[in-house]
């Protein structure tokens, strides 16, 4: 927190996650979550307690579907599929079963046996490190909170605002946002979060600014405080002054010019200064994206993460999921959708890994270590995946691979699927077949790998935290964490000397390929194939447009010279500043 001694104003910088500047009062909701008494009952008032839960979980099961209903009609099925998690987590059988042991065993109130169950899983999630399933807790927490009630016989709370609010607090669930009157909502500023919590996804489905992991903000903001909030930057202000308003103002205006420019050339290709074509496609993980993706102006879908699909229906049949991803691959046609096996495992929890916890799940069974030792779970997907092959252009990428026996392996099992489908009738098609560069080793065995497959992805969210050891949403090392880290960037150099060397591609499929600030950089070391976030695109074709090669691989050989990541980054920095100072703040460009 920065406090100017001469100003009123406060500042907190937190993340961006949502663009956007909203100017409004704050209304904070408190974190309410109450443990109740671990009270003794008699055994037979055993049945009656359990009866109880029973009822509270209709209860909570019905209000969450009139919920998905309202929030289908008023926003589509991505906001209402959220609710999905909350009715599997309801739904839980094991759940009912470990409580009603824990009432019948101890003689405790159903209350407490519930919560402090929840509570275990919560816990567990709390900590974790990834960017999307970190926020898994939030569900549990959701659902805990109304069935806690419902067991209270309380009425939920419905936040309601009669003038615009920015709206504050430490988390917000799913729920908060769809029962308060949205209309009145400007932006969401809150103390945890992520880059993919629920907060993150709603408020850029509403087009809303939104910044997270601001520290403190809870304890000193109250509701009706004045505050302005920064999307962009991951700021927000208290009391702004009228000069802090106005400069606010002329930034706004300059930005919506700016964007409706790059919106206006997103479907034109991305071509450097020197003709060198560059391939901008985007990440995605929902059926529902089809149409943001094909009015985003990308060339294709360089990652799908298939495990959003996987976590809301594990239980899925191999034809539910051959037409979910016939969907995609028929509705993008003729562009190459590019499907990453399931990603589970580590901090990304399924039935399987709530079960067996692991001492330090990133080290274990994760990615295509968990897919291989579920040879089920992995054929069906395959199978699948085959199948959509019929309808279009498909890629199959295997993730946290980190050697040539695992592609080797899970290339085989792939092979083995396409045989059964054929001699069973099955139409089916020819995917190209890929591996995620996220292990140092595999980027040392790049080489390798690269005569087993028809392109290598890199995913450098998981690269630099490996090979820098440094948990990125660890405040007391997250600061560590630095993808222009020198050996980052000789990991990604090898692996796209590997793929030029074998003839194969090689993309980037992280979120240093959506810093434009390190474009030049990743132009310069030969990546021709970018895939980023469909808001993304248009920023980012313009950019390569911008750019001359030779400059970039100067800026190459000028890095290879230099020992600090910080010094690295800003001579990338200062060549996108020159060639597209458009896509940067005043302040970025004068410390450039």
């Amino acid at each position: 927190m920065e406090q100017d001694p001469l100003q009123t104003e406060i500042t907190w910088q937190g993340i961006p996650v949502s663009g956007g500047i909203a100017h409004a009062v704050a209304h904070v909701l408190k974190d309410h979550f109450d443990e109740p008494e671990v009270e003794s009952i008699e055994p037979g008032d055993a049945d009656g307690e359990m009866g109880r839960l029973r009822a509270a979980l209709e209860a909570t099961r019905m209000e969450i579907e009139d919920l998905q209903v309202m929030v289908s009609r008023a926003e589509g099925s991505v906001e209402a599929d959220i609710f999905e998690t909350h009715l599997l987590i309801l739904q839980d059988a094991s759940m009912l079963a470990q409580v009603e042991k824990r009432v019948r065993k101890d003689l405790v109130c159903v209350d407490a046996a519930y919560y402090q169950l929840m509570l275990k899983h919560m816990d567990a999630l709390r900590g974790l490190a990834d960017s999307y399933l970190r926020e898994r807790f939030l569900d549990i927490k959701d659902v805990t909170q109304r069935v806690m009630r419902h067991l209270r016989g309380e009425l939920l709370d419905e936040p309601m605002f009669d003038h615009p609010v920015i709206l504050i607090a430490h988390d917000l669930t799913p729920s908060d946002t769809v029962q308060m009157d949205r209309t009145k909502v400007l932006g969401f500023g809150v103390e945890s979060g992520s880059t993919t919590s629920h907060t993150a996804i709603i408020a850029r489905s509403l087009a809303l600014p939104a910044v997270v992991r601001l520290h403190g903000i809870g304890d000193e903001l109250h509701s009706g405080d004045p505050v302005l909030l920064d999307g962009d930057e991951g700021k927000l202000i208290l009391r702004p002054s009228a000069e802090t308003l106005a400069r606010y103002a002329v930034r706004e205006q300059a930005a919506e010019q700016r964007e409706d420019a790059l919106h206006a050339l997103r479907h034109e290709p991305a071509q450097t200064v020197d003709g060198r074509l560059v391939r901008v496609g985007v990440n995605a993980e929902f059926l529902e994206e089809i149409p943001v993706i094909q009015d985003s102006g990308a060339e294709e879908v360089g990652l799908f993460r298939t495990e959003f699909l996987h976590l809301a229906s594990p239980g899925a049949s191999e034809d539910w999921l051959a037409d979910a991803y016939s969907q995609v691959v028929r509705a993008l046609s003729p562009s190459l959708v590019t499907f990453r096996t399931l990603d589970l495992g580590g901090d990304k929890v399924d039935e399987v890994g709530m079960q067996s916890p692991e001492p330090n799940p990133f080290l274990g069974w994760r990615g295509i270590r968990l897919s291989l030792g579920h040879t089920d779970l992995f054929k069906r997907q395959l199978r699948a995946l085959l199948r959509a092959a019929a309808h279009g252009r498909v890629g199959i990428m295997f993730p946290m691979v980190s050697g040539v026996d695992e592609v080797q392996e899970a290339r085989d099992i792939l092979h083995e699927c396409a045989a059964a489908l054929e001699a069973e009738g099955v139409p089916i098609g020819v995917p190209e077949i890929g591996a995620m560069v996220e292990v140092p080793s595999a980027a040392l065995c790049a080489a390798q790998i690269a005569k087993d497959v028809q392109f290598l992805s890199l995913g450098t969210n998981d690269l630099t935290q490996y090979t820098l050891a440094v948990d990125r949403l660890n405040d007391r090392v997250a600061g560590l964490y630095q993808p222009s880290h020198p050996a980052v960037v000789r990991l990604i150099q090898l692996t796209v000397n590997a793929g030029r060397d074998a003839g194969i591609r090689v993309g980037i499929c992280g979120e240093m390929a959506s810093d434009v600030g390190l474009t030049p950089l990743l132009i310069g070391l030969g990546l021709e194939e970018f895939s980023v976030a469909a808001a993304v695109v248009p920023r980012l074709k313009h950019a390569v447009r911008r750019l001359d090669t030779s400059v970039c691989e100067a800026l190459v050989a000028e890095v290879e010279k230099e020992s600090s990541p910080a010094r690295i980054a800003n001579l990338s920095r200062a060549v996108a500043v020159k060639c597209y100072p458009d896509l940067f703040e005043t302040g970025e460009r004068e410390r450039a």
